[in-house]
């Protein structure tokens, strides 16, 4: 068995128990950029994974869905997906917020037991499928589903489904990063605060209970 096989295909563990928050990896996790280039570990908003780590303490269920992209710009296929799986899972893994699972799009079983086969090259687009089939793993309904929408064609598959969508659109041009790196501004403020907005809408949809235990969890990380 190589080093990659364990993550050339979904990846379902049973960390979380309550409700199911299915966020968007690409725009989430991972700041898109524009253009389209390689993913770096400057990537990744850190904000988020601190959610994520209150998330993971407070018994919450999540993971990520995304396309078959790898670290490459123009990168697509099982392998790249792999690749890019195994780093961002053992970064979230040392940080405290392991993700119950990994899932791409395209992982969505013909009535004959195989997964969809598509050329590697193409990005796949995003379907109600593979949300249905996150739901059925965990044995969750609609009304205790979140999906965190990073692309229209995501938010628009989650409707399909009937589950609660809520948008989270983090998208960096490089005409901002260039105007924001001449000015020395952090890049991080706006960003902390579209985090903030986020979590409150996790809250209110997952219910008041864990809305109370995630509130008072970032207060005293904050004082920390």
């Amino acid at each position: 068995m190589n080093n990659h096989a364990k993550y050339a295909n979904s990846i379902f563990r049973r960390i979380g128990s309550t409700g199911l928050v299915i966020f968007e990896r690409d725009g989430t996790l991972l700041r898109k950029t524009s253009p389209s280039g390689d993913y770096l570990l400057g990537d990744i908003n850190e904000e988020f994974v601190e959610m994520l780590r209150h998330l993971r303490h407070l018994d919450a269920r999540f993971g990520f869905i995304s396309d078959e992209r790898g670290m490459d710009a123009g990168a697509y296929g099982r392998s790249e997906f792999a690749t890019l799986t195994e780093l961002l899972d053992a970064l979230l893994r040392v940080r405290g917020a392991m993700p119950d699972f990994w899932v791409a799009w395209s992982d969505v079983p013909h009535a004959s037991g195989t997964d969809l086969q598509r050329p590697p090259d193409r990005q796949q687009e995003p379907g109600a499928g593979a949300i249905f089939r996150v739901m059925e793993r965990y044995g969750i309904g609609k009304k205790e589903t979140v999906f965190v929408g990073s692309s229209t064609a995501g938010s628009l598959a989650a409707n399909d489904v009937g589950v609660s969508v809520i948008e989270y659109f983090n998208d960096r041009s490089e005409t901002a990063q260039n105007a924001a790196g001449k000015r020395g501004l952090n890049l991080s403020s706006p960003e902390a605060a579209d985090v903030q907005r986020l979590r409150a809408k996790i809250q209110a949809t997952l219910g008041s209970s864990i809305a109370g235990e995630l509130n008072r969890g970032l207060q005293n990380g904050s004082q920390g």
